[in-house]
């Protein structure tokens, strides 16, 4: 496994390839890893084996425009990952970085096959014509996308593909319905005097647009002060949102509450709890905290990204849509669902279920990975 990130990140690529080691270590299979170190300098695998992972150090970003940082990580990766990759049978590389690429080009120097995996944003802001990006996707034996829409996308770039599938992202078994009587008193913690909760678990970013989500609740709590917004999430625009909050006057815990980043049992716990996942997100593939929230009751409000659209047709009306950057619109959803307030339906349980849960992913890749191998 190739992958930019393990947890404690909660990006898609750094839970994927976590959850698929667990599911083949369960099935007698091994998964290694090589991914960058944290930040910080610690060496955390995230719950996995640490002999089984090896990291590549990030370099500063102060001269990233001089390619001398990616150079020193590419080196630093031709070292580390060859006895990897003499080791493994296949590589699963998970999107695009310059480890990814030299991974790619050590497999292919040891005749080792490798299947690919695309995310969202190596697609959506690629014009096709890196001839490096390019050929990361022709000498792939697969490629897999987190959405149909995204494996569109790739078409229309005319990216050499060999053979290409959409195999959606995993829920993990910790997403469930929470009893009632577990339900209540997780929501006693964050509602002690009632009400409604709404909840946003996403990365503070620009494409995350969450300064949309508090402008609509500032018009819905005009007519329902009792609703409360969580936002489990930590990234560059935190500063800015919280501003904007001081200025729709929107109290610091009465109404929202910024919670940073929160681990993936707590965040399960959160998605049980919560009335409505509100997500008005620019961009997304296949957007797992929807996914999450679905898994566990919770219908959810998108924004009508590819992303929100696909859930929207998988899920019915289990995942309402409205205009990206539309306050008002979001608005009115959310008081929508206040005015008739539900659980997700039996269908998409069984849906999430049959497609979604962990072992029906692994089943996937192990299918795709005996072909990729032969």
């Amino acid at each position: 496994m190739v992958t930019p990130h393990l947890p404690p990140h909660q990006a898609a690529n750094a839970l994927l390839p976590h959850l698929l080691g667990h599911g083949l270590a369960e099935r007698g299979h091994r998964a290694r890893y090589l991914t960058f170190a944290p930040a910080d300098g610690s060496a955390r695998a995230g719950g996995s084996d640490a002999a089984e992972v090896a990291y590549v150090r990030r370099r500063s970003q102060a001269f990233r425009a001089t390619r001398v940082p990616q150079a020193l990580e590419a080196t630093e990766t031709w070292w580390k990952a060859a006895p990897l990759v003499r080791q493994s049978d296949l590589l699963h590389i998970h999107s695009n970085t310059w480890m990814n690429q030299v991974a790619a080009r050590l497999a292919v120097r040891h005749r080792r096959p490798y299947l690919l995996t695309h995310y969202g944003t190596e697609i959506w802001h690629h014009d096709g014509k890196d001839p490096r990006f390019r050929r990361l996707n022709r000498e792939a034996r697969h490629v897999t996308f987190y959405s149909r829409a995204l494996l569109a996308r790739a078409r229309e770039l005319d990216l050499p593909l060999k053979a290409a599938s959409v195999v959606y992202p995993p829920v993990a078994d910790a997403f469930v319905p929470a009893s009632p009587e577990t339900r209540a008193a997780l929501r006693r913690r964050h509602l002690p005097e009632g009400g409604t909760l709404l909840l946003n678990v996403k990365r503070l970013h620009p494409l995350a647009d969450q300064a949309t989500l508090l402008r609509a609740l500032a018009r819905v709590r005009r007519t329902r002060p009792d609703v409360r917004l969580l936002i489990a999430g930590t990234g560059e625009t935190e500063a800015g949102l919280r501003r904007l909050a001081a200025e729709l006057h929107l109290d610091e815990g009465a109404a929202v509450r910024f919670l940073g980043l929160v681990p993936n049992d707590a965040v399960a716990e959160l998605q049980a709890a919560a009335d409505l996942f509100v997500l008005p997100s620019v961009l997304e593939a296949t957007p797992t905290v929807a996914l999450e929230a679905l898994a566990c009751g919770t219908p959810v409000v998108s924004a009508d990204n590819p992303g929100g659209l696909e859930l929207g047709e998988l899920f019915g009306e289990d995942v309402a849509l409205v205009p990206k950057g539309d306050a008002g619109a979001l608005a009115a959803a959310i008081e929508g669902f206040l005015a008739a307030p539900r659980r997700a339906r039996p269908a998409t349980a069984e849906r999430i279920a049959r497609h979604f849960r962990l072992g029906s992913v692994v089943e996937s890749y192990l299918r795709l990975y005996r072909e990729v191998a032969a």
